[in-house]
């Protein structure tokens, strides 16, 4: 049996500035320029003397019209405690007034004049920890992730295909599963959150955790949220999170979160209420999935209509388990 935890483990506050506002922070700060854009019309910046802390400053400075921009990308638990907290979220009864209080503190300490107020929330990761027995137990689900039925207008994003391909993303791709949609507004990651922080922190923690994250932008925040500023956006968002999760998931159809043996399964479906024709589908499907590439290839195999292979998975819901079983 595993146990969860749903919080928010990351969010960004942006505003936009002026190049001589941006020029300004620079010269008061230690500062380091981590990347030059196109024809050197842009450059980008990070403060790091706050990351221990739970914040990481960005800047950016362009040239001419295309406007600087200040972010500050903040993990609200490292921040109330005063360092970095690996694996802890942030849940909707903790000090909200504090984290305003610290973040003004660091914006006042680098120069920056602008009130914590006029920011804005450009994105937040709504966040599960799945806490399972054993490395193999969080290997086996993120396998099963990786072969959900596809969302329209989502595709996969490995790491190989935003950063140079060699063997550290290829392994990364091992541990991690993400889907992005078009727009880019929202963003789903599945990744074992264990190796994770061995590999890239050197920090090595006694649990086996599966980290769920599905990451808002703006456009997806002001669309969920009533309020206008980015103080209640982020209340509102941590009252969200366990419910958007779980919306997230049934479009993927992972909804339930403990894998079963593909004997047990199929009993499942043979007890269950369905007719006798439903049941002889269900266990079709229920044995291409075992051991399948994806469950769009399970539906191709077995050359059902895509809206009735919904509905199939729709009745493994129904029973409380997923159609892809081990």
């Amino acid at each position: 049996m595993i146990t969860n935890e749903y919080g928010i483990h990351t969010f960004s506050l942006k505003r936009k500035l002026s190049y001589s506002e941006i020029q300004n922070i620079i010269e008061q700060n230690k500062c380091f320029c981590c990347n030059k854009g196109k024809y050197n019309l842009s450059f980008y910046y990070q403060i790091t003397q706050y990351k221990s802390q739970g914040v990481e400053i960005q800047l950016s400075q362009s040239l001419g019209s295309r406007p600087s921009w200040l972010t500050l990308i903040v993990n609200p638990s490292s921040l109330l405690a005063g360092h970095y907290q690996p694996t802890n979220l942030f849940k909707r009864n903790m000090d909200f007034a504090g984290m305003k209080l610290f973040l003004s503190y660091i914006l006042k300490d680098i120069g920056v004049s602008e009130p914590l107020k006029t920011f804005k929330l450009s994105r937040c990761d709504l966040t599960c920890n799945l806490y399972y027995e054993s490395r193999a137990d969080v290997r086996k689900r993120l396998e099963m992730f990786k072969k959900s039925h596809p969302i329209p207008r989502y595709s996969v994003i490995s790491f190989s295909s935003y950063l140079d391909f060699d063997e550290k993303s290829k392994e990364a791709d091992k541990h991690s599963w993400t889907i992005e949609n078009q727009s880019q507004s929202c963003a789903f990651s599945v990744y074992d959150k264990t190796y994770e922080l061995k590999k890239r922190h050197n920090i090595k923690i006694d649990e086996h955790i599966l980290r769920l994250e599905l990451q808002f932008k703006r456009s997806k925040i002001t669309k969920i949220t009533k309020a206008k500023d980015w103080y209640g956006q982020l209340i509102e968002l941590s009252e969200q999170v366990e419910k958007q999760q779980h919306k997230f998931l049934h479009r993927l159809h992972m909804t339930y979160f403990d894998p079963i043996p593909l004997s047990e399964l199929l009993d499942r479906i043979d007890a269950s209420k369905y007719h006798k024709k439903t049941k002889k589908k269900m266990r079709r499907i229920a044995k291409k999935a075992n051991g399948c590439v994806s469950l769009a290839a399970v539906r191709k195999d077995c050359r059902i209509k895509k809206s009735d292979f919904i509905k199939l998975l729709g009745k493994f819901e129904e029973m409380g388990v997923g159609g892809v079983s081990f």
